[in-house]
Order: C-alpha cells, then structure tokens, then sequence
C-alpha cells in the first residue's frame, strides 16, 4: 500500500493523500464518492507520518476502507534517494504555468539530482483532458449525494416556508453555497437523459485512459513530478468571482484525483 505526500502549494505545509481506501471516511460529507479520501495537513512529512500511522486501517463503517495490518509510518522516511528515477512530464511544465512555478520546480530537480536521484523528461499527453473530464465525474457524483440534504433527513432545515415544497427548495438554496450549487446544477445536467453517454460515460472512458498514462509512467520511475497549482499563492476571495479561472486553477492536481492516485505502485510495476 503506497501513499502520496505533496508540499500545499499556497500554505507551506504538507498535504498527505492516502492510498484510496487507507484511511477511513466514516463521518465525511461525500462530495463525489470515486474520489473523496482523507488524510492529514501538517507542518512536515514527518508530522503527516505519524498522523497516518494513527488513523489508517479498516473502519467497519466505511466499506470501501481497507483491512491491512497497522504500520509505522514513519520507519519509511529516508533521506536516501540515490538511483531513484522521478519523472517530469513536459505538460505541466509549459504554457499556463507560471515562470515562478517552473523556477521553484527546477530548483527542486537540480536538489534532486544533487542527492543521486535520475530525472527524465516524459509524456502525459491525455492529462490536458483531465480537467474536464474530472469535473464532469466529481459534479455527478455530487448531485446524486447532495441530493439527501433536503431539510428533512439530512442538512440545514430552513426556517421560511408554508409548504413541502418550499423547505426542500429554501433549505438547499440557503444551505449551499453558491460554488455547491454551481457544481449540483452542472452534475445534474450531465446525468440527465440524453446526456449522460455524451458526458459522463465518455468521461469515464477518458479517466481510463488517463489512469493508463500514469501507469506506464510509474512502470520504469518511482515518482512522477508535477507542480500543485500553475500559479503562485493569489489573495484571499481574489479569483472567487471567476468560477472558471478558479477550476482552471486545478490544472495540476486533477490528473493525479482522475487517475486514482496513490495506487499500489508495486501492482503498477512491471520491473
């Protein structure tokens, strides 16, 4: 079982996304239900080890968790990568990405390679429709979940309405978010008939496609390198007004959620 640490490209700290499955989801509010994971925001990986080490393990209430024997997480921090071989693919190193994103990421490489690391240049070509494939997939699924927040079993209950009707409608448009309500509405319309195969089954095939890319990448490289976000850190509530640019912002990161990363890299190996 593998799991998959990235450096929070606007807080300086660590984010740690468990293996699908490692870490129990009981208590989550799913969003979209093929790829919500928990895992811990700390201040260094050793900090995200230890937190692992407490809260992965099979949790008889979420049955998608994963029954394997506890580990000490922390016994597999080293400072040792000599012969490890990272990948760079060249697509998130070109155009939307900021020049102050790609001098970050080269003072990185030129750090690993000072510690023995081999670094190679490779392809991911389908990752530029990663984007749309995984919000075409996240949206659905939260459509379909959020549909029990309906001020009667589940949620906020409005306190403005005479009728049935008007504490489903009032208690989802005063519960939810203008960003939630954006996404409901979208998943909503791409599952509906007529455009489900269009949308969501072709996205799905996409998402297969993109799970195969990375499979061969991590057939002959131990980790692949990609930037968090295109961009440095903007102000707080900045970009809230542009639903797109804020979407476009996940350029980096959804390749990694659509291909089902981290996976067992062992089973993904055929060296």
């Amino acid at each position: 079982m593998e799991v998959y640490v990235s450096l929070h490209h606007f807080a300086g700290v660590v984010g740690l996304k468990p293996t699908y499955g490692l870490v129990s989801r009981y208590g989550l509010v799913a969003f979209a239900s093929s790829l919500d994971q928990i895992g811990p925001i700390t201040k260094d990986v050793e900090d995200s080890a230890i937190l692992l080490s407490l809260i992965a393990g099979k949790d008889e209430k979420d049955t998608t968790s994963v029954d394997i024997p506890k580990k000490d997480y922390t016994k597999s921090l080293k400072n040792d990568i000599k012969g490890k071989k990272i990948a760079v693919p060249k697509e998130f190193f070109g155009e939307g990405i900021s020049e102050d994103v790609k001098k970050s990421l080269e003072e990185a490489i030129n750090t690993y390679k000072s510690l023995g690391a081999e670094i190679e240049e490779i392809t991911l070509d389908v990752a530029k429709y990663a984007l749309a494939t995984y919000y075409i997939i996240a949206c659905a699924e939260a459509s379909s979940n959020l549909g029990r927040f309906d001020g009667i079993r589940y949620g906020y209950r409005t306190e403005n309405f005479t009728n049935l009707k008007e504490i489903y409608r009032n208690s989802r448009s005063e519960g939810f978010g203008e960003e939630v309500k954006r996404r409901i509405i979208l998943g909503t319309y791409v599952l509906s008939s007529g455009y489900y195969d269009a949308y969501y089954k072709k996205a799905q095939k996409v998402r297969t496609l993109v799970q195969n890319e990375f499979k061969k990448g991590f057939e002959s490289h131990d980790a692949i390198l990609i930037p968090t976000s295109p961009v440095t850190a903007f102000k707080f509530g900045e970009k809230s007004g542009n639903p797109l640019e804020m979407w476009l912002a996940d350029i980096c990161t959804v390749p990694v959620n659509i291909a089902g990363l981290p996976r067992n890299i062992n089973s993904m190996r055929s060296r």
